[in-house]
């Protein structure tokens, strides 16, 4: 299978769900992780409407006084972070994706240490830890650097058998696949 049937794949069984309620059942799972409990620094993403939706983790984020993280996208290969206070900041910004104005500063990363947490998005994921994204290598890029803990964020729809893995493509444990159902341990 190609990358873009894969996609397609994907995006079909996706399709097929509730996304809020996958979302919403992910995150009960997260917030018994130790891996989130301990993390005082969670980047996370602002769900896409076909995407697990994550506004309950970034409420939670918040709430438990946790620093959050979210990209800015500044070009078609390029990403960067920035702290959010509050929900209230985000706004539209390319692909229609909810992140931080341009006004607010970039957060460096490479500065992290200790109690990260990254949540990284994925169309589909292998039981073996390929990620599939949605092409434009803004997370390979990032997670090629990233050293922290990471979960990646999958529906069990849209884990599929066989993905097709190139050498930059980044592998995640069982153990970092966070699903509705729990990670695949």
């Amino acid at each position: 299978m190609t990358k873009t049937e894969a996609r397609k794949l994907a995006k079909s069984r996706r399709s097929a769900v509730d996304l809020y309620t996958v979302g919403h059942a992910m995150a009960g799972v997260l917030f018994t992780l130790p891996a989130w409990c301990s993390a005082d620094t969670v980047l996370a993403f602002a769900s896409m409407p076909d995407e697990p939706d994550t506004a309950e983790i970034l409420q939670q984020t918040l709430a438990d006084g946790k620093r959050l993280l979210l990209p800015r996208v500044l070009s078609r290969t390029e990403m960067d972070w920035v702290e959010i206070s509050s929900l209230s900041q985000l706004r539209p910004g390319t692909y229609g994706i909810l992140e931080a104005p341009a006004n607010l500063p970039a957060f460096d990363t490479a500065g992290l240490d200790g109690g990260v947490l990254a949540l990284i998005p994925c169309l589909a994921a292998s039981p073996d830890g390929v990620r599939l994204g949605r092409g434009g290598g803004y997370y390979d890029r990032f997670l090629a650097h990233y050293k922290g803990r990471r979960l990646l964020v999958c529906p069990t729809a849209a884990l599929l058998d066989d993905l097709p893995c190139e050498g930059w493509d980044v592998r995640f444990a069982r153990q970092e696949i966070l699903t509705e159902k729990g990670t695949l341990l």
